[in-house]
């Protein structure tokens, strides 16, 4: 319901009615509506992040697996549901700190163990892992917004690949 109506028109009544419970079920199970939100959020999200990871080809070079796990973490933003829950009411909502923190998330310590390898093996900038994973999650985030906020989502997904491939090219060692 979130994905469909967004958070502010979406009730409580409404979610009880679709799940086909009562209210006090809901309300059993979470404190409120923006509890409830938040574990929505958090599953979305959470299936955005593994969209991207599965398109980590790993017979491709690093950079190109960084590359398209990028554009499908955009592409899983074109999603009306996605964009809506993650990328509108989201940062709306719950903002943009994460109520878990980003390296004990199961996709970040993920990218972050692939990055560090990538980086020990010569196949990535001699760059620290850490901070790569932080800029290429903050490059995908920021990909999402702008897609999220633009007036044609396609238009601008469209227009993000071949800066977003231009820019994480820039991360292999034979390109510095």
């Amino acid at each position: 319901m979130f994905g469909r109506n967004g958070y502010a028109q979406t009730s409580v009544d409404e979610i009880a009615d679709a799940a086909r419970v009562t209210k006090g079920a809901v309300y059993h199970h979470f404190v409120g509506k923006e509890a409830l939100f938040r574990a929505v959020h958090a599953e979305v999200e959470a299936e955005a992040q593994a969209r991207a990871v599965r398109a980590g080809d790993p017979q491709r070079p690093p950079i190109d697996q960084i590359v398209a796990m990028v554009n499908a973490y955009l592409d899983a933003a074109l999603d009306e549901e996605i964009r809506r829950i993650t990328l509108i009411d989201g940062p709306a909502m719950l903002g943009l700190d994460l109520d878990v923190p980003a390296d004990q998330q199961e996709a970040y310590a993920g990218l972050r163990s692939f990055i560090a390898r990538s980086v020990e093996s010569g196949e990535l900038a001699d760059l620290d892992p850490d901070l790569l994973t932080d800029l290429i999650g903050g490059l995908a985030l920021m990909g999402g917004l702008l897609i999220a906020r633009a007036s044609d989502p396609d238009v601008t997904r469209a227009a993000l690949g071949p800066a977003l491939d231009a820019m994480l090219q820039g991360l292999s060692p034979r390109k510095r």
